[in-house]
């Protein structure tokens, strides 16, 4: 019985330090433990306003302007060699809008978080990340003239948290 009792003592710590190995090589992979940044913006401008960056943050850079209607009009670059983005977009008609770029990179034109739809109002989540682990994630709303209690303006407003 002490030898079946020892042979199993044996086998339990074993596993044990196993299983330490294991979960040490799982956060070892894991990049960065840094405190996450976070951010908020507001864009207001007038139909036909110029470009202006409302978010620039681990390489993650989003434009913002109104076109000449009123309407938002909202990009996002990178400066990274190899990123992806994901975002889901909803409008105020309830439709659903994606955006997918898994080799977004510092050469793209840009994407489009915006809508080109008949609604120019909505909410929207975008995700990115570069090659190097640095991840973003956004939480943002926009809408058309007339807003803010009726005035001729359109917004573009957020937070973003970088990790």
């Amino acid at each position: 019985m002490v030898q079946i009792m020892r042979t199993r003592g044996v086998a339990a710590f074993i596993v044990s330090i196993a299983a330490i190995g294991v979960w040490g090589a799982g956060t070892a992979g894991a990049v960065g433990s840094v405190a996450p940044v976070a951010r908020t913006f507001s864009f207001i401008g007038k139909p036909g306003s110029k470009t202006v960056t409302v978010l620039n943050i681990d390489s993650l850079l989003i434009n913002a302007r109104c076109d000449t209607s009123g309407r938002p009009v909202i990009f996002a670059f990178t400066s990274s060699n190899n990123g992806d983005i994901f975002g889901r977009i909803l409008d105020g008609a309830g439709r659903l809008h994606s955006v997918h770029n898994t080799t977004f990179n510092k050469s793209n034109k840009g994407v489009l978080l915006s809508t080109t739809s008949s609604d120019f109002d909505g909410s929207g989540t975008v995700l990115f990340e570069t090659s190097t682990g640095k991840v973003v994630t956004v939480q943002y709303g926009f809408d058309n003239s007339t807003t803010l209690g009726r005035q001729n303006v359109c917004t573009v407003f957020g937070s973003a948290i970088a990790t």
